[in-house]
């Protein structure tokens, strides 16, 4: 028990205490002003940081915007290559027909707190099909995936209509099929598989189709494709045969031309051959003739200023050609031929002659 005064002794004595400091303190600070600026200039800075933060907005260069006042759509923000673009899909919905279109980005200023900005990317977005079935014009099936590439035109129109990337791929799904698939069944399956070019200008045509169905949409679609191809179970012997067919009418084909090429360069050589050969034989001759012609000039300027030595000349040259081991001869001195061996020749000359040229 004495413990217990001596503790409530202390408490009482601590509390006048306090209470005499408190009345101390307000003594002192009795009589001098409060500085309410000390308060105020915070609450201002709050309050303009605020201000400024709603009245400005920023679009990247690979953003889309749409800025609503009172939740009205007042302008769209977008790139200046989707402008044309987006004013005709303006025309299409008379509540767009006097939004502003935008084709600046960066730094813009809005009214602050009426003023809301919704922003979309403006890169591209990929929509990927479930695999569809296609039977071709000649009755041969196969199973497809389709890819296509889009990106939003008219960001006030998507952000109406779809809102989403989902959505807009759940509408397209609901139109590609219809315009696409159609379109290939009408090819043949060697078109299909192996002409490009005309599988190309199918889905170009089908691109525009969906562009125009989806412009109420406020997207574009840019490139569509198919992106696999599968033969079913049933159909892949079929297919294989058709394809072993034509390709051996291909290589028959080809066999067929190149012999046929063949055929006419051998022709064409040929023909070259016989005309260069005719060629030098004309031009041979003509050398020989003017040989002849000019060795017969010789020979007659030569033989004529000695007669008799010419004479006597071709006579054994005729020997030479006419008289060989087997020939038997006839002498008699009143044969003129051989009158050299008949005593007749007269040998009384010494003959020197010149040997002509070329003999």
């Amino acid at each position: 028990m004495e413990n217990q005064n001596i503790f409530n002794q202390n408490r009482e004595e601590q509390s006048a205490h306090g209470a005499k400091k408190k009345t101390i303190f307000v003594r002192e600070n009795k009589g001098k002003p409060v500085n309410k600026k000390a308060f105020i200039l915070p609450i201002i800075i709050v309050l303009v940081i605020m201000l400024l933060n709603n009245s400005v907005y920023v679009v990247r260069e690979d953003e889309v915007a749409v800025v609503r006042v009172l939740g009205d759509i007042q302008k769209v923000v977008l790139a200046e290559v989707d402008k044309e673009t987006a004013i005709m899909q303006s025309d299409l919905d008379p509540q767009f027909k006097g939004v502003a279109i935008d084709t600046t980005k960066g730094l813009k200023f809005m009214v602050p707190f009426i003023t809301t900005v919704e922003k979309n990317s403006e890169k591209l977005n990929t929509y990927v099909s479930n695999t569809a079935k296609i039977n071709t014009k000649d009755k041969i099936k196969y199973d497809i995936d389709i890819y296509a590439q889009w990106r939003i035109t008219h960001p006030g129109m998507f952000n109406a209509s779809l809102g989403s990337l989902t959505r807009a791929n759940s509408k397209i799904d609901e139109v590609v099929y219809a315009v696409v698939i159609d379109r290939i069944n009408q090819l043949t399956s060697n078109n299909f598989l192996n002409n490009k070019e005309s599988l190309d200008t199918i889905l170009s045509d089908a691109r525009s189709d969906l562009n125009a169905n989806l412009a109420s949409q406020g997207i574009k679609i840019i490139d569509i494709d198919v992106y696999r191809t599968v033969i079913p179970e049933s159909n892949i012997e079929s297919t294989y045969k058709k394809m072993i067919a034509e390709r051996q009418a291909i290589a028959q084909q080809i066999r067929a031309e190149g012999l046929e090429l063949y055929n006419n360069t051998v022709a064409d050589t040929d023909k070259q051959v016989a005309e260069i050969v005719a060629s030098a034989i004309e031009e041979s001759e003509t050398i020989r003739g003017q040989a002849d012609a000019e060795a017969l000039a010789i020979y007659a300027e030569s033989f004529s200023k000695d007669p008799e030595f010419y004479e006597f000349w071709r006579t054994l040259k005729s020997y030479e050609e006419t008289i060989d081991e087997n020939t038997y001869l006839f002498m008699n001195k009143n044969n003129k031929y051989l009158k050299i061996f008949s005593g007749n020749y007269d040998a009384t000359r010494d003959f020197v002659p010149a040997v002509p040229t070329g003999e």
